[in-house]
């Protein structure tokens, strides 16, 4: 267990801070354990953290921090993976303040940023300009570009647009005392002359480096991508002098950035992608010096068989597997740009055709579209999470301790053999991807740090590793820096007179150690160190509802899942993760939660009982986005709610948890006489809300006048020839409070040719239950649902639902709640009214002369997909549609309605959603499948009718 508590210098900072910093000041246990990771291996205890406002926030809280002795650490999305972001100091989190575009210049082809500012947010506001940055790693939606500078990110097209040091032209940095200084290029010859702190520091440093000029050329590596170690050579190659260029890469150890001006370049008019598969795991790499040379190559990505395994596993990848040969152990990314369509895809077509004579005899497959090559590029970005897909041990991941190689790309195929004889002769074993046509790699060794025979052989590969790479004239480190994992080898890759130099120009810069000490410059820990999941690592997961053993087995390694990727923080594309789109806290990640509830487990937090991870989960939303955005899984829903039934055995279940927890029973019971209980609760309306923890600014949906099944007993049937018969499965939302899109569904099917039926009693799927943790009560409700529908399902029935998160948690909950052999046949039977009818090869609705637009429910968006409504709508003529990416509406079941909830909530669906419903034309449709979303779409588009896709495809004629 670590020490939480703050000691009195902590304690005599932080009350320091709160009196001059605008921003927030946090040092209790919480966030300080939040921000004790990233996305490494690595975690360590920060003194406090500061989310500074603005530039003097920085300088006053580094001035402070000075002046009572504590490091500064800058820290942006949390997504290094060498562990820069980690360390014993006082954190200041860029993300929810300093984040913003501060002008973009499309003649000089410039923009200023702050250093909070998501990369894929910068490439948004510069596209109208036919503008983007350049480098662009994998983590584009969720790093800062702060953190790209700390690191000198590339990416996947570094090919043309090189590293992140190629980009800058000026940084307004915060000194280790507090000083603020500018730093752009000047001319070398008025340096003697130049006034301030910048021209003392640029006087100081060319004082050190000039003298050792030959032995910096000689031990620098001649290699496309190094970014371990400070950029001396750049400051003695270029021209100008940029003291911006030797901040860049140094991890935060010489200076903060609060400003940065940086280059912008054009985004290609064309692209096309040639994807190779390779039978053999190696020759991938000795094809690769073959492709260098291609007239328009913009790209030369690779990802192993093991990446492709993962994708397999997981649903919004599979399609995209399948455009590569299901034997392929190698695939390599082969981009080509031009000016062109024609030009990009003569040459594509061209490479193709030649491409089985490389080394390997690749099978090549050319793709054209948009839509295939964004898929392939964002199988390619989750690569690391689905590499953690596919060990087979619970405890041994994937680890990232070497994976950051950088060597000439002529080499790479005989460096990755000696590379993976060093790992077999340790016992164990690897999985690559990363950037081929520029030599860096991204390997990752299987180990389990638990175990302290695989510390020790981390700590023996590292080092071997370190020797294999100055033996190929290598860098340590290639993109992702040096931080925790590559430092303490920095001796072997330079030399001692090199790391000598460094500490002297650390000390220019930072005379007292107090800029993210430990990295880069000595003294620095050894690798092996300050483990996240150490052998002393313990955790204590409770008996659980849940059957976790798809995840590992318990509680506690399902959590564990999370590897701080960071993939959750994105905030323009997806879904996931609605509560932190919209306030940008780290707490309210998925990221966040997992490490909050990882901590009670471990017992840093006060476990189940914890009501510091109760408010962590309070704005998760349970839209499951994250068990298929996230690479990894990681299941906050299901997380949720097996927290909250611990936290109700602790504490007991409150009023609102059972309010909306137990729905079906209450509307169950007024459904005997709706006119009844909806004058009661227009009368006691104040006193429900009370008693419910309902925003008072809310109302809640009125009992229909005849439920669904009152309504489905008394239709007529015309009776007719014998047709298939499907189970219409009449949910608790639309079959009490809104029955239109039931009875819509009935005509539909009906149209399609079969015949419609109930289930022989009324049963609830349990899902409102189980997101507000009432897992006893939603076992019963689920058993009850299994007796009555599994007869059906024997008998080669489907059940058809059209309320996507009921109908779904037959598929995804209750298998792994009830526990019942018969649950997998329910599971396979059970499909949204949209999948049933796209399975229909000769279904036909009709016509409709109208324009809409589409928002898709969460869970269906994360468990189905929005291809079967994009099928079926797209058979209906006349209609004009487009499926908006517009998140979660932000009611989410109860969430919206529910005191504590109603910004967060209207703050979700004003991100996209509320903004396209008003653009529409009155004529248009509105679809929103979700009972919930149609609510909130009516409660802040004034009262705007939503109707669901059955009710659409029932007015095409």
């Amino acid at each position: 267990m670590l020490v939480i508590q703050p000691d009195a210098k902590g304690a005599r900072l932080e009350r320091a801070l709160k009196e001059k910093i605008r921003g927030e000041v946090r040092f209790d246990a919480k966030s300080r354990l939040l921000y004790s990771t990233d996305a490494s291996l690595y975690q360590i205890l920060p003194v406090g953290v500061v989310v500074p406002r603005d530039a003097d926030d920085v300088a006053s809280a580094t001035r402070l921090a000075a002046e009572h002795g504590v490091p500064v650490l800058p820290r942006g999305g949390g997504t290094a993976l060498a562990g820069q972001t980690v360390g014993p100091a006082l954190v200041l989190d860029f993300g929810k303040y300093m984040n913003r575009v501060l002008s973009i210049d499309p003649d000089r082809r410039t923009a200023r940023v702050q250093p909070g500012l998501r990369l894929d947010r910068l490439n948004r506001h510069a596209a109208p300009h036919g503008l983007h940055f350049g480098p662009d790693p994998a983590t584009i939606r969720q790093c800062c570009l702060g953190g790209m500078i700390g690191n000198n990110s590339c990416g996947a097209r570094s090919l043309v647009y090189g590293k992140t040091g190629d980009h800058v032209h000026t940084l307004d940095c915060i000194l280790g005392d507090g000083a603020h200084a500018h730093f752009g290029a000047v001319d070398r010859d008025g340096i003697p002359t130049m006034a301030g702190v910048e021209g003392e520091l640029a006087r100081r440093v060319m004082a050190l480096l000039e003298p050792e000029r030959a032995r910096i050329i000689d031990r620098y590596p001649k290699v496309p991508r190094r970014v371990s170690g400070y950029n001396f050579d750049a400051m003695l190659e270029a021209p100008e002098l940029n003291l911006a260029h030797l901040i860049v890469g140094s991890e935060g150890t010489l200076a903060t950035v609060v400003e940065a001006t940086l280059g912008l370049v054009p985004v290609p008019a064309h692209r096309a992608l040639v994807l190779l598969s390779f039978r053999e795991r190696f020759t991938s790499m000795d094809a690769t010096p073959f492709i260098l040379p291609e007239p328009g190559l913009s790209a030369l990505e690779i990802v192993d068989s093991r990446v492709m395994q993962g994708a397999r596993e997981l649903f919004d990848f599979r399609a995209t597997a399948a455009l590569v040969a299901a034997d392929a152990m190698g695939v390599l990314f082969c981009e080509f740009s031009g000016e062109t369509a024609d030009e990009v895809s003569e040459r594509a077509h061209d490479f193709a055709r030649r491409a089985p004579s490389l080394p390997g005899n690749p099978v090549a497959g050319v793709f054209l579209s948009a839509v295939e090559q964004n898929a392939a590029w964002a199988l390619r970005q989750a690569a690391t999470g689905l590499l953690y897909r596919t060990t087979s041990h619970r405890d041994i991941k994937p680890q990232e301790f070497v994976e950051d190689t950088g060597i000439a790309p002529e080499k790479l195929g005989a460096y990755t053999r000696r590379f993976e004889e060093i790992v077999a002769r340790n016992g164990t074993s690897l999985g690559f991807f990363g950037h081929a046509g520029q030599g860096c790699l991204h390997i990752r060794v299987d180990l389990n740090l638990k175990r302290g025979e695989d510390v020790s052989r981390m700590q023996r590969i590292a080092h071997e590793v370190a020797e294999l790479v100055v033996e190929f004239g290598g860098s340590l480190s290639g993109e992702h820096g040096d931080g925790l994992s590559r430092s303490e080898f920095l001796p072997i890759m330079f030399g001692p007179e090199i790391m000598d130099l460094h500490r002297r120009v650390k000390h220019a810069f930072d005379p007292e150690d107090r800029m993210n000490p430990g990295k880069i410059v000595p003294p620095v820990q050894r690798m092996s160190e300050n483990l996240r999941f150490g052998e002393d690592y313990r955790a204590h997961p409770p008996q659980t509802w849940f059957d976790y053993s798809e995840d590992g087995g318990d509680f506690a390694v399902a959590v564990e899942k999370c590897n701080g990727m960071g993939v959750c923080r994105k905030l323009d594309a997806g879904t996931m993760c609605p509560s932190f789109m919209v306030t940008l806290e780290e707490q309210h990640s998925t990221r966040g939660r997992a490490n909050a509830l990882r901590e009670a487990m471990k017992g840093n937090l006060p476990g189940m009982r914890s009501h510091e991870v109760l408010e962590a989960l309070d704005l998760c939303l349970a839209c499951k986005a994250c068990k298929t955005e996230c690479p990894v899984g990681v299941d906050m829903a299901r997380y949720k709610a097996e927290f909250l039934a611990q936290h109700h055995r602790e504490h007991g279940t409150d009023r609102k948890a059972q309010f909306f927890g137990r729905i079906h029973d209450v509307a169950k019971a007024a459904s005997v006489a709706p006119g009844f209980a909806n004058f009661g609760n227009r009368m006691l309306s104040g006193a429900i809300k009370a008693a419910g923890g309902i925003d008072p600014r809310r109302e809640m949906p009125s009992f229909a006048p005849e439920p669904f099944r009152r309504w489905f007993r008394k239709r007529r049937v015309v009776p007719g020839y014998e047709k298939p018969t499907v189970i219409l499965f009449d949910d608790t939302f639309n079959g009490f409070f809104g029955p239109g899109p039931l009875q819509a569904a009935v005509t539909v099917l009906e149209r399609a040719g079969f015949t419609v039926k109930l289930p022989r009693k009324q049963v609830c799927c349990g899902r409102a239950a189980v997101s507000k943790g009432l897992l006893d009560h939603a076992r019963d409700l689920q058993t009850t649902l299994l007796d009555t529908l599994a007869p059906e399902v024997e008998a080669g029935a489907w059940i058809v639902g059209i309320e996507p998160s009921c109908i779904l948690t037959l598929r995804d909950e209750l298998p792994d709640l009830v526990r019942d052999g018969r649950t997998k046949a329910l599971a396979a039977a059970s499909v949204t009214l949209e999948e049933f009818l796209a399975s229909l090869p000769d279904y036909r609705p009709g016509r409709l002369e109208r324009r809409a637009i589409v928002h898709g429910h969460c869970h269906q968006k994360a468990l189905v997909g929005m291809e079967p409504t994009r099928q079926v709508l797209s058979k209906v003529e006349g209609l004009e549609f487009s499926i908006l990416d517009s998140g979660c509406c932000g009611m989410a079941g109860s969430f919206g309605y529910e005191q504590g909830h109603y910004e967060v909530s209207q703050a979700c669906g004003e991100r996209v959603l509320f903004p396209a419903v008003r653009g529409t034309e009155a004529d248009d449709l509105v679809v929103a499948p979700g009972f919930s979303c149609r609510h909130q779409i009516a409660d802040f588009c004034d009262n705007r009718r939503s109707v669901h896709t059955a009710e659409l495809l029932a007015m095409a004629g």
